[in-house]
């Protein structure tokens, strides 16, 4: 198992002065390789609180995560025979604000930088941001480029690809998607379906978009008030009877099918994932 939160809390120092509680005993696996997961919850549930465990960004309040067999908390920052930079290569987390990340002055320094960072030669990293690039949708022209001159989209791309270059097992995505139009959006899932595929890495995407649960992912994470509340697959977290609970709306396409299994007073087999087999549904029903 490469992670493994155990009874995790994390809390810190909120305006009034008390602790506010982030995250209520978390208990979590998850694996290496073959898991696309999203992870969902309304603003504030503790979602990037969660995937900033996943590789020592920050370390428990009580209880453990265990990430590639070290286990961290809350005093392992104290014990400097414990080396996080290989866990930050072997978990590579992008944030939701590609500007966090993004501060050299070429695309090509930027990417290099963390190769670098981890002991390998620059001929060897700038041979490695020449492939990277191209996988994640550019060409090599964008590696002579200023980061900063870049669209909103295409500097989402250059900060994957900074993290890529790393060559991590596990690649996590703090709502990459968030401000983009809908095709930019698109796109972005594609390239992850096919890092995750491509490249037998397990992905981790934090989204607001039940849409992106329902058609990508093959594993949901349900975070509300700090608690880890759904684990599982998404057929079944769009049939449970608590998700209105949670202010989850469902897919675009199981509201429409459920409306038209109320206006035509049928009840379908099965939960279509696209317009085609919705109507194959309503075709079969008729």
């Amino acid at each position: 198992m490469a992670i493994k939160f155990e009874q995790v809390s994390f809390s810190y120092p909120s305006f009034d002065g008390k602790n506010f509680s982030a995250l209520k005993n978390i208990n979590l696996e998850i694996s290496e390789k073959g898991e696309f997961i999203t992870l969902i919850g309304e603003t504030g549930s503790g979602k990037s609180t969660l995937v900033q465990h996943m590789n020592a960004l920050i370390r428990p309040t009580t209880g453990s995560v265990t990430i590639y067999g070290i286990k961290i908390e809350k005093n392992t920052n104290k014990n400097k025979r414990i080396k996080l930079n290989p866990l930050r290569q072997k978990v590579g987390l992008v944030f939701q604000f590609p500007e966090y990340q993004l501060f050299e002055e070429t695309v090509q320094k930027d990417i290099i930088f963390g190769p670098k960072n981890f002991g390998i030669k620059e001929e060897i990293a700038i041979e490695r941001a020449k492939e990277i690039i191209k996988l994640v949708g550019l060409s090599e022209d964008y590696l002579s480029r200023s980061p900063f001159n870049l669209s909103g989209g295409e500097k989402k791309r250059v900060s994957i690809a900074g993290i890529l270059a790393m060559e991590p097992d596990i690649l996590v995505l703090d709502e990459p998607t968030s401000g983009l139009d809908p095709k930019g959006r698109d796109a972005l899932l594609e390239l992850f379906t096919s890092i995750h595929k491509e490249l037998d890495k397990t992905i981790i995407v934090i989204t607001h978009d039940m849409n992106t649960v329902y058609k990508y992912a093959s594993r949901a994470l349900v975070m509300y008030d700090g608690e880890l509340v759904f684990d599982g697959v998404p057929n079944s977290l769009f049939s449970d009877k608590h998700i209105t609970e949670w202010n989850l709306d469902l897919p675009d396409i199981i509201q429409i099918t459920k409306q038209l299994e109320e206006k035509l007073d049928i009840k379908f087999d099965s939960k279509p994932h696209n317009v085609d087999e919705l109507f194959n549904l309503v075709k079969g029903a008729l």
